[in-house]
């Protein structure tokens, strides 16, 4: 069985990587901070990338909920 955890972690050029833990080398997203944006917050840069991810995961699930309801209307209109 594959691992499904996902990590968050600052790659050697200074990106942050959102990857699966047994795939080391294949990010699923890459975060890359300014170096201006970068001096404004030199050690809150894996806490706002945390927070990106988080908020792009919340929407995603938001989308999915919205599509799902969507059809469930459409599905009631055609009974």
């Amino acid at each position: 069985m594959s691992d499904s955890r996902i990590e968050l972690v600052q790659l050697q050029n200074g990106d942050i990587a959102l990857r699966r833990a047994d795939s080391p080398d294949d990010p699923l997203v890459t975060i890359r901070i300014s170096d201006e944006v970068q001096d404004l917050l030199p050690s809150d840069k894996i806490d706002i990338a945390q927070s990106m991810v988080e908020a792009g995961i919340e929407r995603y699930r938001d989308i999915q909920i919205e599509r799902v309801e969507e059809a469930q209307s459409i599905q009631g209109m055609l009974h």
